[in-house]
């Protein structure tokens, strides 16, 4: 470990595993119009009716004839892929229009707006199979998601999210379905009906992979997020977030889910984590008693969260006496929290001889960042633990020498003092099959934690088996 004088610019961080997401893919297709004459449509289009042309930067569906109007662009689709683009027009009286997007050709799925039924629809071909509310607004411009993944064996999911421009995108999805039947072959598409004698014009056009969508690695662990990285955001905005960057994994700290809240509190936020394909895999760190009653409730709590691991950093050493009663009780195993020299647990002797004389399911959170900090070698305590290390939190730091003895300093991933390559190749050897959770105790990423996660990522990802 080298030791710095000087304190080095916080950047980024993030980690990943088992079920890894790509690298954030270039879009699959794009299109502003910018580029295209007046009057005309891109080469790539082929239209099915109407007269498209672009106009003032957009394309334009003129307002006659009345009539049904579509065209296809773009390369041709597979695998899992979504559309999407913001369309606008105007009611006339009681006349309105109606428009959409699509995927997999004329036979595939399309979102369709339908302003007069008040509706968002999804169709395959010329078949409904779901419909939800949706407040259109005249003159303004809607934006719409589509997405086709596969699901479960030979199943596919439907989703899509419609939404006013300047207003927020929908957390989750407005409407879905599933289906058997296999997207056909075919292209990209747009779809217009001016009923109202009124155009329709049609902007930013993107296809791409959806942010969600994992490939498998080698690896055993797999990617997590620990939510006190998104201290600045509430719940729902974290569900988002999580859903943005592709993280299913979450550890989830009590201004996210308060193990103590009401159960109608907790059942609604784990049908919303349910809903979007989001894991409360565990929770911490969470606060623990000498009473054994406020302990039980945290491992109710878990037990109805379907949690596996609970971090603990108790306060006094007498409280494992209650919490190893607690994991006979539920089998969910515990995870003992490193907070630095300062912390009670900051030394891995003193965690080790505790480990000793306990049962095998209470073991180790390692914080990668902290343990570093403490002047320890990352990948040499994990070894040392001997397979009782059951959570992992992924940070870096530099470390400094102050009058107090050795500083921590919270650093890029890779960029601070920590063994994490050391650490992956011990994760491999050993097959950890744990969470890598992603934490920063740095304010500053914590204020941007997007560009933090999204910067980091592409480091860890190197850092993988090919």
């Amino acid at each position: 470990m080298v030791l710095r004088k000087s304190l080095t610019l916080p950047a980024l961080l993030f980690c990943l595993s088992a079920c890894v997401q790509l690298h954030a893919a270039d879009p699959l297709y794009q299109q502003d119009f910018n580029e295209t004459e007046p009057g005309e449509t891109p080469n790539d289009f082929l239209v099915l009716g109407g007269r498209f042309g672009v106009k003032q930067s957009c394309l334009e569906l003129p307002g006659t004839p009345l009539d049904n109007h579509g065209a296809v662009f773009g390369p041709d689709n597979e695998g899992d892929i979504e559309i999407s683009a913001r369309i606008r027009s105007e009611r006339k009286g009681r006349l309105y229009p109606s428009f959409g997007i699509g995927l997999f050709g004329l036979g595939g799925y399309s979102l369709k707006v339908s302003p007069a039924k008040k509706n968002i629809e999804l169709y395959r071909g010329r078949t409904m199979v779901s419909e939800a509310p949706f407040d259109w607004k005249s003159g303004h411009w809607t934006h719409l998601r589509l997405e086709i993944k596969s699901a479960e064996a030979d199943t596919w999911s439907l989703r899509g999210k419609a939404w006013v421009e300047n207003t927020t995108e929908p957390l989750t999805w407005q409407i879905s379905s599933t289906t058997s039947i296999a997207p056909t072959q075919g292209k990209a598409s747009l779809w217009g009906q001016p009923f109202s004698g009124k155009a329709i014009q049609y902007d930013d056009l993107l296809i791409k992979r959806p942010e969600t969508a994992f490939v498998k690695s080698n690896t055993t662990f797999e990617l997590g997020l620990q939510t006190w990285t998104l201290r600045n955001l509430d719940f729902e905005q974290t569900v988002a977030f999580a859903k943005e960057h592709g993280i299913r994994m979450l550890q989830l700290i009590s201004k996210h889910l308060n193990p103590h809240a009401d159960w109608p509190e907790l059942e609604a936020k784990k049908a919303i984590l349910d809903a979007n394909g989001l894991t409360a895999y565990t929770f911490g760190v969470a606060g623990t008693s000498l009473e054994h009653a406020y302990n039980r409730r945290l491992f109710e709590f878990a037990k109805f969260m379907g949690i596996k691991v609970i971090i603990v950093e108790p306060r006094d050493f007498k409280i494992f006496d209650s919490l190893e009663k607690l994991v006979q009780e539920f089998d969910i195993r515990i995870a003992i929290h490193n907070h630095g020299l300062t912390s009670l647990y900051g030394n891995p002797l003193v965690v080790r001889s505790i480990l000793k004389h306990r049962d095998p399911r209470i073991g180790v959170c390692l914080d990668v960042g902290w343990i570093t900090a403490a002047g320890f070698d990352a990948a040499k305590v994990y070894r040392r633990y001997e397979g009782r290390v059951y959570d992992i939190h992924l940070k870096d730091k530099t470390v400094e020498i102050s009058g107090k003895g050795l500083v921590g300093i919270s650093a890029s991933i890779g960029k601070g003092d920590a063994n994490i390559k050391g650490l992956i190749q011990e994760l491999e050897t050993s097959a950890f099959k744990g969470v890598l959770a992603i934490e920063t105790d740095s304010p500053i990423f914590a204020r941007q934690p997007s560009e933090f996660v999204k910067g980091a990522k592409s480091y860890f990802l190197d850092l993988l088996p090919r």
